[in-house]
């Protein structure tokens, strides 16, 4: 199972602007400036896929559309969750 891997800036906005979502990743590690968080097998991939959807979700703003925050957050993930090398 691959590591879920934030960019460190993104992984520190994280921390800043949603600091319950940034609490809820387990046994980050940093290595080039790129944040590796293991995923042990799919039920703990899939719960960082739906909690961070969930934060997404919640990120829109007075229009209903995605906030900056939002969007940077959606980002973030998008960087994360890609299977690239």
């Amino acid at each position: 199972m691959r590591n879920l891997r934030f960019k460190k800036e993104d992984f520190q906005f994280i921390k800043e602007k949603y600091p319950d979502l940034y609490l809820k990743f387990k046994n980050p590690h940093e290595d080039n400036d790129v944040v590796n968080i293991p995923m042990r097998n799919d039920t703990e991939y899939e719960y960082y896929y739906d909690i961070v959807g969930d934060y997404i979700a919640d990120s829109l703003d007075e229009a209903g559309e995605l906030s900056e925050d939002g969007l940077r957050l959606e980002s973030a993930w998008d960087y994360a969750d890609w299977t690239g090398n």
